[in-house]
């Protein structure tokens, strides 16, 4: 898994209260599904002119409008999903901007982002989740609180560095030191067969038994180590990468158009030389959210970039 480049150290402050920077969505509108609320429909009716036709340059958002409010009420009420979102699946989620995270999650996408399907179904199961703990489940990897219950019965490893297997080895849990986590190996984000694996030397890991050498399979990161386990068989889609073969590196790795592009810190910023591209690094990988696609610029809302859209009329 991921600590063969990197472990993730993260610093979170609780949510103290919802800032609401603006009351409309503009080209997002409150459908008649079956999780749309009265409530909802009322708050994020787009309604006017959502500004230009972009439907040729955009995909759908991951989430519908309806689900993005879902999910928002879940990360502005569990103060850990959201790094804990932006560390598996690359997507940022503005926690003092209730329709910044709304838009993030439902507004429209550039047509050139990867793994759209994939990375829904994360998401999508954040918004139907009822307690904290489900939400943040949802991700191959969840942040803890260092006062959370389910690591006082784990004896779980030297400095949170080594991790323990626990629930009949479907997750991998690291509970001492300052960011202790939860790997969830059997979530969907692994390849099937993935499972809280002990190798050789002496760590445990999210991974398979056996490893047939390093290679992608479609979308599947297949990486060899600790005595032939296969340690990183995630899905680069989930992150909106491709998996490939780099030339710089020498060997398959999850690709940002074309190329591997390393970070370190979990970071969402404004990058490119027109500063129309917002980059989230998620502490290993940096993964691209190109607004030009369509028009847009990186800008900020609060603390949080986002892509505008043209015409938008919500800043």
């Amino acid at each position: 898994m991921r600590r063969a480049f990197v472990i993730l150290v993260i610093s979170t402050t609780a949510i103290a209260s919802v800032v609401a920077s603006c009351t409309v969505f503009d080209g997002l509108q409150a459908s008649a599904d079956a999780g749309a609320t009265d409530d909802a429909a009322t708050v994020v009716d787009a309604g006017g002119d959502s500004g230009p036709d972009l439907s040729h340059n955009t995909q759908p958002g991951y989430l519908s409008l309806a689900d993005g409010v879902a999910f928002c009420s879940n990360a502005f009420s569990c103060p850990l999903l959201a790094p804990s979102v932006e560390f598996s699946i690359d997507v940022p989620v503005d926690p003092n901007h209730f329709s910044s995270c709304v838009d993030w999650v439902s507004a429209p996408l550039p047509k050139n982002r990867v793994g759209r399907d994939t990375t829904a179904k994360f998401l999508q199961c954040a918004a139907n989740a009822k307690t904290c703990a489900a939400a943040a489940g949802c991700m191959w990897y969840e942040l803890l609180d260092q006062s959370d219950g389910r690591c006082k019965t784990l004896d779980a490893g030297d400095a949170g560095t080594t991790g323990v297997c626990a629930e009949d080895g479907g997750a991998l849990y690291f509970c001492n030191g300052t960011s202790p986590s939860i790997e969830h190996c059997d979530n969907g984000y692994f390849p099937a067969g993935f499972g809280c694996t002990p190798g050789k030397d002496g760590l445990s890991y999210c991974a398979s038994p056996t490893c047939t050498g390093d290679q992608c399979m479609g979308s599947n990161l297949q990486f060899c180590g600790a005595t032939n386990l296969i340690l990183n068989g995630w899905n680069c889609n989930a992150g909106g990468f491709t998996c490939g073969f780099d030339a710089v590196e020498g060997f398959n790795d999850c690709l940002t158009n074309g190329v591997a592009k390393r970070c370190n810190t979990l970071s969402v910023t404004c990058a490119g030389d027109a500063g129309d591209i917002v980059t989230l690094c998620d502490s290993v990988y940096t993964s691209e959210y190109d607004c030009n696609v369509y028009g847009g610029k990186c800008e900020r809302t609060g603390a949080m970039p986002r892509c505008t859209r043209p015409g938008a009329a919500c800043t």
